[in-house]
């Protein structure tokens, strides 16, 4: 076992390390240093690296909180997603995933960019993987209908956080809404309320997340409907 460090009384845990690690990503405006995590924490950098290799490392173990945070959020919504209509379950979990990383929008983009292979994100897959088998999907129908899935499903929620982290850092321009201006293409449209209604959804992640979440879980529904095994 390490030795105490000085200041603290108790022994540094990869837990501990996990969560100071999404604190400073909800709280900072760029991804936490291991120097930034080590001076929080009281302990020194090689303590951390005695828990973590890498900080693609540490940065997975914040992400696998909010996974968790996401698995929790399904129970909520499906009790018990084993005996649920899977595509219930399967909507459920688009949710619950996309709240879960709004609220901890900055941490967000680094979970396309780390590993799945173990943790919480590797249960999560064989969750949805499990769903589609219940579905009648095997193998390679299997495959491209999570492709579909998670691609839908990861993309918004990466899209809705970085225009969330664009908003904070740039600030939002007049009332925060977005008007195209008229143009040469004016004429692309057959009327006028198909314009206003394409720039009526084009901030809703910003202006009016309830609407974009209703938007979202629609657009799943109809996604999850067209998974039939051929």
């Amino acid at each position: 076992m390490t030795r105490l460090a000085r200041n603290r009384d108790t022994h540094l845990s990869p837990e501990e390390i996990a969560a100071e690690v999404l604190r400073q990503f909800d709280a900072g405006a760029t991804a936490p240093s291991i120097r930034q995590l080590a001076t929080a924490l009281d302990v020194t950098p090689s303590a951390i690296y005695h828990h973590f290799p890498s900080r693609a490392a540490i940065y997975q173990a914040g992400v696998d909180l909010v996974w968790a945070e996401a698995t929790s959020d399904v129970l909520e919504l499906v009790p018990d997603p084993f005996t649920a209509a899977p595509a219930d379950t399967l909507i459920a979990a688009g949710i619950a995933s996309r709240r879960a990383f709004m609220r901890h929008y900055r941490i967000a983009p680094y979970a396309s960019a780390t590993p799945a292979g173990e943790g919480m994100m590797a249960n999560v897959l064989a969750l949805v993987a499990g769903l589609l088998e219940r579905l009648g999907l095997e193998g390679e129908e299997a495959a491209r209908a999570f492709h579909t899935y998670a691609t839908f499903t990861f993309g918004t929620i990466v899209f809705a956080a970085t225009r969330q982290i664009a908003h904070d850092e740039l600030g939002e321009g007049g009332d925060g809404s977005f008007r195209s201006a008229p143009g040469e293409h004016e004429a692309s449209f057959s009327h006028a309320e198909t314009r206003r209604a394409i720039d009526e959804v084009i901030d809703l992640s910003a202006i009016d997340p309830r609407r974009d979440e209703e938007l979202f879980e629609q657009g799943l529904r109809r996604l999850i409907a067209g998974f039939r095994p051929s």
